[in-house]
């Protein structure tokens, strides 16, 4: 089963539950908070709520539900969500109907563009599929299987001066969490990897040189997880679906330095990576753990930029 497969069923499967948690909407609020606070750090002109005479049109790439296109909704005027999930695309849909949005103004559609002979639908070889201002994927990057590649074909949509968003995780920037749900003092480190019960498998990191994140950590983001019990596998939902969310990882986590690198590789220019100070709270098939969300930022040359680097 390819990578793209394995996220399909996974996404497909939890399209249901994956936003339903109360962490999970306190989390969605905070990464919200914290990127209108920043709109300029964007780095392209947005729309105002306002304005009727602008256009800004937005990527949004392993949508799922909507959360990155309800942060910058008021800041453009047209959006496309892309998902390799079918449901994952029909919850997106639904809810942006059931908010009055037409589908002239944000609709999702199934695919995915890092296919290298082409893309899986007609559909995404139309031209409105193409030329954006802004194109975002928020918490996708570790599902993907070749980060440079990914980021070169999400390159392709964007505008001549367009820009991608993504955010994601820090390695290293987890915190363990105590029962009731305080961080534990001096934790730190990679707890949320490749979940399993007490016994020791293999990360699909190893192999992977273009991920960002560090190498020296032989089995980076594994742990023994011993503290679950069979209650507590009846009580949650996650584990129903834990090894369709394992076979979905390709890394848990990026360095800083590493974002940079492939952001760098895949041709973008004025590549920015930041960290969101407030760490989140979340919780995976019974494990909770605090985590640092990262953001990076990277800009599409302008045609004249690509022509003067091509003829140094």
């Amino acid at each position: 089963m390819s990578l793209s497969e394995a996220n399909q069923k996974y996404f497909d499967a939890i399209s249901d539950s994956y936003d339903s948690k109360p962490w999970f909407a306190k989390v969605n609020q905070q990464v919200t908070d914290f990127l209108r606070s920043r709109l300029d750090w964007v780095g392209i002109p947005l729309a105002s709520p306002e304005s009727t005479d602008q256009t800004v049109r937005l990527l949004d790439y392993a949508c799922g539900p909507g959360l990155m296109s309800k942060v910058y909704g008021p800041y453009v005027t047209v959006t496309r969500g892309i998902d390799v999930s079918s449901k994952m695309v029909s919850t997106y849909n639904d809810r942006a109907r059931a908010a009055g949005f037409p589908e002239e103004k944000i609709v999702a559609v199934q695919g995915d563009i890092f296919v290298k002979d082409g893309p899986t639908s007609p559909e995404l070889a139309k031209p409105e599929f193409y030329n954006f201002d802004l194109a975002i994927v928020g918490f996708g990057f570790h599902h993907f299987e070749d980060v440079v590649h990914a980021s070169r074909c999400l390159k392709e949509r964007l505008r001549p001066g367009g820009v991608l968003l993504i955010s994601d995780f820090l390695e290293g920037g987890d915190l363990m969490a105590h029962e009731d749900g305080n961080p534990i003092a001096g934790s730190e480190g990679d707890h949320v990897g490749h979940i399993h019960h007490g016994h020791h498998e293999e990360n699909h990191v190893e192999g992977h040189d273009h991920h960002g994140h560090d190498h020296s950590h032989n089995h980076h983001g594994h742990h023994h997880d011993h503290g679950h019990s069979k209650e507590s596998d009846d009580h949650d939902p996650g584990f129903k679906h834990l090894s369709k969310m394992n076979a979905s990882i390709v890394v848990p986590s990026f360095t800083l330095a590493g974002v940079t690198q492939f952001f760098t590789e895949a041709g973008f220019v004025d590549v920015d990576v930041i960290t969101m100070k407030e760490k989140v709270y979340m919780q995976f098939a019974g494990k909770k753990v605090w985590r640092t969300i990262l953001f990076a930022r990277g800009r599409r040359p302008l045609e004249t930029e690509e022509t003067a680097k091509s003829e140094l």
